[in-house]
């Protein structure tokens, strides 16, 4: 296709993307589930995605491949019958956002996985150690949802009314490439924003996913009305520990966890056991 450089829709690129989001969140969910994700389970979960999906595969599954692909194809007016894919598989994942939160995100993107890794070093699972942390950058869900929405709207203007794929050329996902083929001007610019990317997520959490990435947008509002996600159980003494260590803010007892990609902080410091998987 003409709309953008990176991976298409065709087979090689859509039946391991499919692959690796079912396995990867079932085995994501089952482990959440049971009660059962520990630091060494999700570090084997974030490597394998970042290792086979990012580096191996390409940066699949790319859960922004469908919206990079659909803004720029309205824009020069492609057939309802080429956009029709593109739609199927967003209305699949946004389904997937309605019906277990940001499950995807949290594991089986590629780029994600890579700044969860490297959120470690700043952000903590233990008070005392997250209290020591003296340089890392917090940022609102106010803050963070007003520059989403100005970059979504940069990046569809350039896309429908001048035909402009910004993010085609800024892209991390296609950055993956980078690293296995650096002499390719294709994956410099990609590469340099990966790399970017790698570096404030030291500082930020998840910057990409909380202040850039298209596909949060939409699963952030879709997120409102998740079906399944965390949640406190009788056993809660209202200690607030799970509210000081979530790096999104999402742990309060009223939140609509749209921003909570199951990193597991507040499961892990909460002495009660009293944080689920429910509805």
């Amino acid at each position: 296709m003409i709309f953008q450089n990176g991976p298409d829709f065709t087979h090689t690129s859509t039946l391991p993307m499919f692959l690796l989001w079912i396995v990867v969140s079932i085995v994501a969910l089952l482990l959440i589930y049971k009660g059962k994700l520990n630091k060494t389970y999700s570090f084997i979960i974030y490597t394998i995605v970042v290792v086979l999906g990012g580096v191996i595969l390409g940066a699949v599954p790319n859960l922004a491949l469908s919206i990079q692909t659909l803004l720029p194809a309205i824009g020069v007016g492609a057939p309802f019958i080429v956009i029709l894919p593109m739609i199927i598989i967003l209305t699949i994942l946004l389904l997937t956002v309605f019906l277990f939160g940001r499950i995807l995100c949290g594991f089986a993107c590629p780029v994600g996985s890579l700044q969860e890794l490297i959120s470690k070093i700043m952000f903590k699972s233990n008070i005392k150690k997250q209290n020591n942390v003296k340089y890392k950058i917090d940022i609102s869900l106010k803050t963070a949802t007003i520059i989403r929405w100005i970059f979504f709207g940069v990046i569809t203007v350039l896309a429908i009314i001048w035909s402009f794929s910004l993010l085609q050329i800024i892209n991390p996902f296609t950055g993956f490439n980078f690293f296995t083929n650096p002499l390719a001007p294709l994956f410099l610019i990609p590469g340099i924003t990966l790399i970017t990317v790698i570096i404030a997520s030291v500082f930020m959490y998840r910057p990409w996913c909380r202040l850039f990435c298209l596909f949060g947008a939409l699963g952030s509002l879709v997120g409102r009305f998740t079906q399944y996600k965390y949640i406190r159980t009788e056993d809660c003494n209202e200690c607030g520990l799970c509210e000081k260590i979530c790096p999104t803010h999402q742990a309060e007892r009223d939140s609509k966890k749209r921003e909570c990609y199951y990193c597991n902080r507040c499961v892990t410091v909460c002495s009660q056991d009293a944080i689920k998987l429910g509805k």
